[in-house]
Formats: C-alpha cells, sequence, structure tokens
C-alpha cells in the first residue's frame, strides 16, 4: 500500500498496518521513500517520472494502478507494475495540464476524475483508458472571470469532493473561479456564493481550495480558501466563516478530517498569502488541529520548525486502526511525518526538489531564479491556444 504525497493527488490511505512506503510528488518526478520498521530511517529507493513536475498522485487499490498527473504539458500517466514502467493515457483528454486526480467507488464500480488546467474535468469509468469531459461545468455564469493570478493566468481544477452517501453529489474547486456543486452527476452545475463576505479582499474572491464532508454529518460541509475557513450545515447554501486571513494559517490548502473522528480536522498552509512570501521568502507554514468541529484550534508544531519556512504544498494521511501518520511536504523540499496524528513531528527527507503547486516554489528561489522560472511559466500555454 503506497502513500502518495502531492499537491493534488489522494490524502487518505487505510490499510492493517503502518505507513512504510510513501510516494512524493516532486519538481522532478515522483521519489519512493521506504522504511523497514516504525522507528527506522527513511530511505530513497526509487525515482519514476523524472523529467516532469508532479502535480498529484494516486494509487487506486482495487486495481493496484498508480496514476500521476503533470504540470506543464507533460500529460496524465498509468502503471501497473509499482511504478517500474509508465505510460501516457489522453483517450478523451483534451488538456495535458493535469492539476489533480480523484477516486469514487459506486458499489464495485471504480469512476476516476481528472482536473486539469484549463479548468476543465473529465470523468473515466475504465481506470483512465478513455475519458468522457463534463462540460455543463462550464455553463455556470462568469467563466470568462475564472483566472489564475500567476502566469499563465489560466484557472484550473483544484480538488472535487464527493459527497459520503448521494453518489452523484460533488464539488468541485476551480482556483481562481468558483466553488461548484452538482447533484446529477455533471449533467447541470451552481456555483456557491454564501461563503462571501462584502469586505472580502478581491485578490482572494473565488480562491477555491478543498472540501471535505464528515461522513456522519454529510450535511456538514467544510471549505479552505484564499481567505480562510467556512463551515455551512446545509450542504452548502449558508456559510459560516471559522478562520480568516488574520489567523494562524491565514492561507490555508490542505483540509482533511480525521477518520477516526469526524470532528477533529486537520488544516495546514501558511501564515500569509504568496505574494508576502516575495520579501521574506518565507511562508510562516504550519499545520492546525481542532478536535470540536472548529470552534477551537492548536498549532501542532513538536518537532515542527517555528514557522515552517517552504510553505506545506502536500499533506497526505494513513489510517490503520487506532493509528494515523500525518505526513507534509514543503516547497523547499522537505518532508514531515507525524506517526502520533499530529502530536510530534520528525523531518524525514530534506533537500529533495520542491514539492510545489505550479510554481509555487519560486518564491524561495534566488532573484535571478526566480525570473528564470517565471519564464517557463510565461510560456506554458492554453491548450486551446496551442489548436487554434
Amino acid at each position: 500500500m503506497y502513500t502518495c504525497l502531492s499537491p493534488n493527488g489522494s490524502q487518505l490511505t487505510s490499510a492493517t498496518g503502518r505507513l512504510d512506503t510513501l510516494l512524493v510528488a516532486t519538481l522532478t518526478g515522483a521519489l519512493r521513500l521506504e522504511r523497514a520498521a516504525p522507528g527506522q530511517p527513511w530511505t530513497l529507493t526509487g525515482r519514476m517520472l523524472g523529467d516532469f513536475q508532479i502535480s498529484a498522485l494516486l494509487h487506486e487499490p482495487r486495481s493496484g494502478r498508480l496514476f500521476a498527473g503533470t504540470h506543464g504539458n507533460k500529460g496524465f500517466w498509468a502503471s501497473d507494475d509499482d511504478g517500474r514502467t509508465w505510460r501516457q493515457l489522453k483517450n478523451g483528454l483534451t488538456s495535458d495540464h493535469v492539476y489533480t486526480i480523484a477516486v469514487q467507488y459506486r458499489g464495485d464500480r471504480t469512476v476516476l476524475f481528472v482536473g486539469t488546467e484549463p479548468a476543465m474535468l473529465f470523468r473515466s469509468d475504465d481506470l483512465g483508458e478513455s475519458f468522457t469531459e463534463l462540460p455543463a461545468m462550464k455553463d455556470v455564469p462568469d467563466t470568462d472571470k475564472w483566472r489564475f493570478p500567476p502566469p499563465p493566468h489560466i484557472a484550473h481544477v483544484k480538488q472535487v469532493c464527493f459527497h459520503p452517501t448521494k453518489p452523484e453529489t460533488y464539488f468541485v474547486c476551480i482556483e481562481q473561479g468558483a466553488l461548484l456543486k452538482t447533484t446529477d452527476d455533471g449533467k447541470s452545475w451552481v456555483e456557491l456564493h454564501g461563503y462571501e463576505q462584502p469586505d472580502m479582499d478581491i485578490k482572494f474572491r473565488h480562491d477555491a481550495h478543498r472540501v471535505v464532508q464528515p461522513l456522519d454529518r454529510p450535511s456538514d460541509v467544510y471549505f479552505c480558501a484564499g481567505e480562510g475557513l467556512y463551515v455551512s450545515h446545509d450542504e452548502g447554501a449558508t456559510w459560516l466563516q471559522l478562520q480568516s486571513r488574520f489567523d494562524r494559517i491565514g492561507y490555508p490548502d490542505a483540509l482533511f478530517l480525521d477518520p477516526r473522528d469526524q470532528r477533529t480536522l486537520y488544516m495546514g498552509g501558511a501564515g500569509e498569502a504568496p505574494e508576502e512570501w516575495r520579501n521574506t521568502r518565507n511562508a510562516l507554514a504550519g499545520v492546525i488541529r481542532t478536535r470540536d468541529g472548529g470552534r477551537t484550534w492548536d498549532e501542532l508544531k513538536n518537532g515542527l520548525p517555528a514557522p515552517v519556512r517552504g510553505n506545506i504544498e502536500a499533506v497526505a494521511h494513513h489510517h490503520a486502526g487506532d493509528y494515523l501518520a500525518i505526513v507534509a511536504g514543503t516547497a523547499t523540499g522537505e518532508v514531515y511525518l507525524s506517526d502520533d496524528a499530529g502530536d510530534s513531528w520528525t523531518c524525514i527527507a530534506a533537500g529533495l526538489p520542491p514539492i510545489s503547486k505550479a510554481g509555487h516554489y519560486r518564491w524561495f528561489l534566488s532573484e535571478e531564479e526566480r525570473a528564470k522560472v517565471v519564464e517557463q511559466m510565461k510560456a506554458w500555454k492554453d491548450p486551446y491556444q496551442l489548436r487554434a
């Protein structure tokens, strides 16, 4: 069983044993880290897709297939032999910028979803061998205003969250653009607006990052965005803000529920928004936890730098009975592990290539290196423009 650490791939694995194999998505491929037993050192044992920046990793346990979504027109890939060999899957995909991968189980059926840049959502019912776009997602108003601030200024699908009891209901986060919901399996969509505040900074309006829903309270929806964290108790109709840009994690990205107790949530991210990292080359990142559904929070910093310099760009967790491991990866190439549900942390790898969504890692480079990355970002093109 692999636990995958990537900015926009799978977040949870469940098994009978403790975490011992980790796949890490980096700027230059996916790295395999392994340990012989808890408490033993982690060793780099493999590298895959070394020419690609990996945006998302997913291990599908029923088939054993590994999936990788790549950034920068490198496409969508699958492996059936534990990552030794890979093949590109593109039948029906019209974008090679893959941002997110999600899997949903409907009885004995496995449904795979892939979100891309530009913001499109594709579905596969045959483990990626063929895809069908869900085009109605782009029928909501104001899609022409969807725009990601960094170059090439094209919005993307960041995350897909499935309702725990209604398989045809799911949420899609467009960064930046909208928080969308469908209740008819993608045939029609609505944009949810109730979380917006009159004084919301225009730079973070519609900056949708991640959604989670408790299994035991499916009417509750937690949503983190550029302006903080929100909760809805009516499946997204109305919202209450729980955390703002002025709280400890002012720019949250990672968000997940404890599978052992669905009133416990973890949230990771930066203390300030990305443009603030420019001056200090420090994201002031961290991880916080609530045990009461979001009313009160504690920072989990035992063993972590205070604060973490490189933004926490990826978080994954591994569940086995009473055991919960949490792994966090940074834009400066560190991997931190907690084997006790966040109570203490250890750096298990450092000096890795950046673990980064798109070009976030550039803020921690020198001015000269950053300028080169920005020029590369400007060169990335919308596939529709390439075909025009």
